[in-house]
């Protein structure tokens, strides 16, 4: 199976559309409105077979967010993820984060966990471990303040945050 991903255009609305509703239903990911510049696509023979987001919490940190693979075990998934670390890095960004409910599988991608989540900001939990990098932590902030305390899940909120650091120069080249 040959998986092309490329940037989202509008025609792909009516693939990806229903596939963000079939994993909302399900719980896997949020609601997300489908605006293709902020979307990639994976497609197999011209199927739209999988799709991510990518979202700026702060100039330097963006989310890899709505990952979905119609298929599963195929690499959609990863490959997707993978164009998102290019794309982010191409435009600038030092770290890619993750807000998941399976982070054993981000982590096989070479994400690391990290103990504080913008959730738990939000909430006003006091056992946050602090965060080193304080772009990252701004980040963080921005995040809770923007969109967790906004969340109509946020009482029952237990996503991971990883991340992964980019090595922004370097891959920026790569991909010009």
């Amino acid at each position: 199976m040959s998986i092309t991903v490329r940037p989202a255009v509008e025609a792909d609305a009516a693939a990806v559309v229903p596939l963000i509703a079939r994993e909302v239903a399900r719980g896997t990911v949020l609601p997300h409105v489908f605006r293709p510049e902020e979307f990639l696509v994976a497609e197999v023979d011209g199927d739209v077979v999988g799709t991510l987001s990518l979202a700026a919490w702060t100039p330097g940190v963006v989310e890899l967010g709505t990952v979905i693979a119609a298929v599963s075990g195929q690499g959609v998934g990863s490959r997707l993820v993978e164009a998102g670390l290019r794309r982010a890095a191409a435009e600038g960004a030092h770290t890619a984060v993750v807000l998941t409910g399976v982070p054993g599988w981000f982590a096989s991608l070479g994400f690391t966990a990290l103990g504080a989540t913008p959730w738990a900001r939000a909430r006003g939990l006091s056992t946050i471990p602090p965060i080193r990098d304080p772009a990252l932590d701004d980040a963080i902030s921005a995040k809770s303040a923007r969109s967790c305390a906004r969340c109509p899940h946020l009482a029952g909120c237990t996503q991971a945050l990883l991340c992964f650091s980019l090595p922004a120069r370097a891959q920026a080249q790569e991909a010009a």
